[in-house]
C-alpha cells in the first residue's frame, strides 16, 4: 500500500480545534463569554464521569456548538441500556432505518447524513434523526462520534449501472477509486508494518524489516484533501464508494468501538472495489467481512430489488444471510385483479416490451413508476401502493412531489433485506419477525403462512417443536399470527 505524502503527526484533524466562544442571554442575543470553550482535542483526552463534568459545566449553546451538527447528547459517553449509536452515511428515505425499527423493533439512536431536500424529510417524517448535508464536508473524526458502534452506508449507484451508462466501471475512472482507496486507509493509519525491533520512526516511510509490528500514525490529512482524491474522476455517484472507507477508518482513528458495518450498493459494483474495501476492513481488525448478492423479492418484496450487501462483524462471525425465498405476489398484495397489465412506457416499443402482468412479483420499481398505469383502466399506482411495493407500509410519510416521491421508493434500501442483513449481525429471529410484518402489510398474501414451514425455522429463538397438527392447531388457537409471532411462547390450548 502507498505511503501519502506526510503532514505534521497527529491523531486528530485540526479543522475543528479553534472555535468561538459564546453563550446567549435572555432574549436570545450571542454574547462574548468569559470561560473558554473546550477544543475538540481537550474532549478527546477526557473519558467518563470527567468529560461528563466538563460538559455538564458548559450552557446548552457552547455543547450544541461543540457538537455541531451531531446531535450534542452524543458529547457524552453512553449510559448503560442506551441504544447503541449509529451513523447512516446518504440513508436516503430511511429504509434502512425502517428494517430495524418496523421489522425488527429494534431500538436505534441513528443519525442519518442526507443531502437532497425530500429523502431528508422522509427519513425525519419516519422518526429518524437527519443532518441534510453533503457527506464530503464532514469529517468522522469528530468527538462527537467518538461511541459510535454502528454504520451503514447506502450510497447513490448511477454510475455503476446502465441507467448511468456504467461510468463508475471505464478502467480509467476504476483505477482512480481503488488508489483512492489505498490513499485514504494510508491517510487514517491502517497500514500494518510488520517487524522484529521496538520502531521509533516518526515517518513510516523510514520503517524496515527490523522495526516492531505496529500500525502507522494517521496523518491528519483534512477531510477535504481525502476527498480530493477522486477528484478526476468523471463518475461522480461512483466516487461516492469512498465514504465506507472514510468514515469507518476515520471513526476506528479515533477509538470508536464499531461493532457492525452494512454497505448497500448496486449489484453492478466491481469486484475489486468490494475486495479493495473488504482488504481495508480486514487489515483494521475486523473479524467477519462478507459481501453477498441479495435481491429483495426473495425476501417478500413485491418487487425486484438486486444488491449487493457488505456486511461486516468486528468481533464475531455471524455467516452470511440465509435467503428464504419469500415471494409476494404484487396484485394480490394490493388487491389489484390478477389478470391486471401493467404498462410502463405507452405506446413506446422496445426491445424489452412495455407491458407486464401483475399477477406475480413484478420488476424492479424505479422513479418512473409515476408514469405506469393499468393498460385497461389508465389507472396509476397511488403512493401508498409504490410503498407496500418496496416492502413500506401505506402510510410510510414519503415527502415532495409525485416525482420526489417515486424516485425515493425507487432508490430505497429495501427494509425486507435490511431486516435480514442486520438481524443476521445482531443474531434475532429475524425469520420470525420478517414473517410477521409481511403479515401485517400483505395480510392478503401473508397472513396465514404453512404452519409447518413456521414450526420448523431454524431462525425461531424458541425450540423447534414436532411438525405435529396439534402444535398447529396450538400455533392458531388465537387467531391472531402477528401476536403469536412477537410473544415468547405458544399460545395455550
Amino acid at each position: 500500500m502507498p505511503t501519502p505524502a506526510r503532514t505534521p503527526a497527529t491523531t486528530r484533524p485540526t479543522a475543528h480545534e479553534n472555535l468561538p466562544l459564546f453563550t446567549l442571554d435572555t432574549d436570545g442575543r450571542a454574547q462574548p463569554t468569559d470561560k473558554a470553550l473546550p477544543t475538540h482535542e481537550d474532549l478527546f483526552a477526557l473519558d467518563g464521569p470527567e468529560l461528563t463534568a466538563l460538559l455538564d459545566s458548559l450552557t446548552t449553546a457552547q455543547r450544541d456548538q461543540l457538537a455541531g451538527p451531531y446531535p450534542a447528547r452524543w458529547l457524552y459517553p453512553p449510559k448503560p441500556g442506551d441504544a447503541p449509536r449509529g451513523v447512516s452515511v446518504c440513508a436516503g428515505c430511511g429504509g434502512g432505518c425502517a428494517g430495524l425499527r418496523l421489522v425488527l423493533g429494534v431500538e436505534t439512536d441513528t443519525v442519518c447524513i442526507e443531502l437532497r431536500k425530500d429523502p431528508a424529510a422522509t427519513s425525519t417524517a419516519a422518526g429518524c434523526t437527519v443532518i441534510r448535508q453533503d457527506i464530503k464536508t464532514l469529517d468522522p473524526r469528530h468527538p462527537t462520534l467518538r461511541f459510535t458502534r454502528r454504520v451503514t452506508c447506502t450510497m447513490p449507484c448511477t454510475d455503476w449501472t446502465r441507467a448511468g451508462l456504467g461510468a463508475g466501471r471505464d478502467a480509467t475512472n476504476l483505477q482512480i477509486l481503488l488508489d483512492a482507496i489505498d490513499q485514504v486507509g494510508a491517510h487514517l493509519g491502517n497500514v500494518w508494518v510488520d517487524g522484529s525491533e521496538v520502531c521509533t520512526h516518526d515517518d513510516p516511510g523510514d520503517c524496515d524489516e527490523d522495526c516492531d509490528d505496529h500500525m502507522i500514525e494517521p496523518s491528519g490529512a483534512p477531510i477535504a484533501e481525502l476527498w480530493a482524491l477522486v477528484d478526476d474522476m468523471t463518475a461522480e455517484t461512483a466516487g461516492l464508494m469512498l465514504a465506507p472507507v472514510i468514515w469507518i477508518l476515520g471513526l476506528r482513528s479515533i477509538g470508536a468501538p464499531l461493532q457492525h458495518i452494512v454497505i448497500e450498493q448496486s449489484s453492478a459494483l466491481p469486484d475489486d472495489v468490494q475486495e479493495y474495501i473488504q482488504t481495508e476492513l480486514w487489515t483494521a481488525g475486523c473479524e467477519s467481512v462478507q459481501w453477498q448478492d441479495l435481491d429483495a423479492a426473495d425476501f417478500g418484496s413485491a418487487s425486484n430489488r438486486n444488491r449487493a450487501i457488505m456486511s461486516a462483524h468486528w468481533y464475531g462471525r455471524p455467516g452470511p444471510v440465509t435467503v428464504p425465498g419469500i415471494r409476494t405476489n404484487a396484485a394480490l398484495a394490493l388487491g389489484w385483479p390478477p389478470d391486471t397489465r401493467i404498462n410502463t412506457r405507452g405506446e413506446r416499443k422496445t426491445s424489452g416490451g412495455n407491458v407486464f402482468a401483475l399477477d406475480r412479483t413484478i420488476t424492479a420499481v424505479t422513479g418512473k413508476i409515476r408514469g405506469w398505469y393499468c393498460q385497461e383502466t389508465g389507472r396509476r399506482f397511488t403512493i401508498p401502493e409504490v410503498c407496500a411495493l418496496v416492502g413500506l407500509p401505506g402510510d410510510y410519510p414519503v415527502t415532495g412531489s409525485r416525482t420526489s416521491q417515486c424516485q425515493q421508493l425507487g432508490d430505497i434500501f429495501s427494509p425486507l433485506v435490511s431486516a435480514a442483513v442486520w438481524g443476521t449481525l445482531l443474531g434475532l429471529p429475524w425469520l420470525d419477525m420478517l414473517r410477521t410484518y409481511l403479515a401485517r402489510i400483505h395480510p392478503s398474501v401473508h397472513g396465514r403462512p404453512d404452519p409447518a414451514a413456521i414450526l420448523s425455522n431454524p431462525h425461531r429463538a424458541r425450540p423447534t417443536l414436532p411438525v405435529t397438527e396439534a402444535a398447529i392447531q396450538r400455533l392458531f388457537a388465537a387467531g391472531d399470527y402477528p401476536r403469536f409471532r412477537t410473544g415468547p411462547h405458544l399460545p395455550a390450548h
